[in-house]
């Protein structure tokens, strides 16, 4: 599910970047260019030793050694990686040492500079932000974040509808006002608003149908999928019965006895 969120934010973020950036995080850009590349989740090299040691201090604590035999330029950004990894996974903290075998005297950078020392970050949450401050937007995309924000004294229902009218009075396109109106039932959910959506939806008279949602179509196969696992577990039913309950074909039925078997 946070997949999907994740895909309505990427898909916009063309048409809210700059608005974003300006208004909420109080950055000014001249200029920017798009970075395609996808990161990395993996690393190729496996570190070369690394352990959980205790010392007779009672000191707990990851050692994690490294033997280069080239005086390799970077190496303080694997190192800096590995480090980040072992901390997010074990939680604990590390000591990192380099051992060097090359003949030459090293030139390693072994500390990072002030600029690259990662501290922290910036925490910034929709909640902060009244949803008239984006309501106030000509940009659909940041209109629909309103659901997100914070209401004041208002009623969601009324949110909704100033939403939803704001939208309806800029999209110009049907097929772009139901896009929008699709973005704004799935980011309902995370405040819990989906029936209220889609009430509102209906008596303003637009075209979006949750239930024609691909969203609410997957939950309701997986709710028929559950339902099939366990009458197929129970074994008191024959497979043309079970489908006839849940509405679906025989073949259907038999795939999910298949894979129950794996």
């Amino acid at each position: 599910m946070a997949n999907d969120y994740d895909k309505i934010l990427k898909e916009n973020i063309a048409s809210v970047f700059l608005p974003l950036t300006e208004k909420y995080l109080n950055i000014r850009i001249r200029k920017s260019e798009e970075l395609k590349d996808k990161l990395q989740t993996t690393i190729e090299k496996e570190p070369d030793f690394i352990r959980i040691v205790e010392t007779d201090t009672n000191e707990r604590f990851i050692l994690h050694l490294e033997f280069q035999s080239v005086d390799e330029e970077g190496m303080i950004y694997r190192m800096q990686e590995y480090y980040g990894i072992m901390r997010k996974k074990y939680g604990l903290s590390v000591k990192q040492f380099v051992i060097y075998l090359g003949q030459k005297a090293s030139k390693m950078q072994t500390r990072l500079a002030p600029d690259e020392v990662f501290s922290g970050f910036t925490l910034k949450s929709l909640r902060d932000y009244s949803y008239q401050q984006l309501l106030a937007s000509q940009v659909p995309e940041e209109i629909i974040l309103a659901i997100l924000s914070d209401f004041g004294n208002k009623k969601p229902v009324e949110v909704l509808q100033a939403i939803l009218g704001k939208l309806k009075e800029i999209s110009g396109e049907e097929i772009l006002l139901r896009k929008y109106i699709r973005q704004l039932s799935i980011l309902a959910r995370l405040r819990n608003l989906t029936k209220e959506t889609q009430k509102q939806i209906t008596d303003m008279g637009l075209t979006y149908n949750i239930t024609e949602d691909y969203l609410y179509q997957e939950g309701l196969e997986k709710g028929k999928k559950d339902l099939i696992i366990e009458m197929l577990k129970d074994g008191t039913l024959t497979m043309e019965k079970i489908a006839s309950l849940a509405k679906v074909s025989v073949e259907y039925v038999k795939q999910v006895a298949k894979e129950l078997k794996k």
